[in-house]
């Protein structure tokens, strides 16, 4: 597969990301409105929780952005990659690094899902 058609197809990882980004930026405004404003301790929980949310509508436009580039390389052209600059030990070794945080990364969210499902269970 040509670079670009490779990059347009990984672009489904940020826009999942932007996603559940999203998602978790509208609870916490929701939490903030709900703690809402009326006491010290609300006030400072309200102020954190919306810049928390800012924080993670500021991800997912960034993975939104991430994505939409990744899409307009889809038509890019096969360049000639040259064989002899390649260096395939160090390649083997970052590939390696890369599943290695793919797969921490994927099963810290099952967890963070199977808490949010408890949660979810008890009310």
């Amino acid at each position: 597969m040509a670079c670009g058609a490779e990059l347009g197809a990984a672009a489904i990882v940020p826009e999942r990301l932007a996603a559940l980004m999203s998602h978790v930026a509208e609870n916490l405004e929701a939490h903030a409105r709900w703690v809402g404003t009326e006491t010290p301790q609300a006030r400072a929980e309200h102020q954190g929780l919306s810049r928390l949310a800012g924080d993670y509508r500021a991800i997912a436009a960034a993975a939104q952005r991430t994505a939409a580039t990744m899409h307009g390389l889809r038509a890019l052209e096969p360049a000639p990659h040259d064989p002899t600059r390649w260096d395939r030990p160090r390649f083997l070794q970052w590939m390696q690094r890369k599943i290695e945080l793919q797969r921490a990364f994927a099963l810290l969210l099952l967890e963070h899902a199977e808490t949010s499902e408890r949660i979810l269970t008890s009310v």
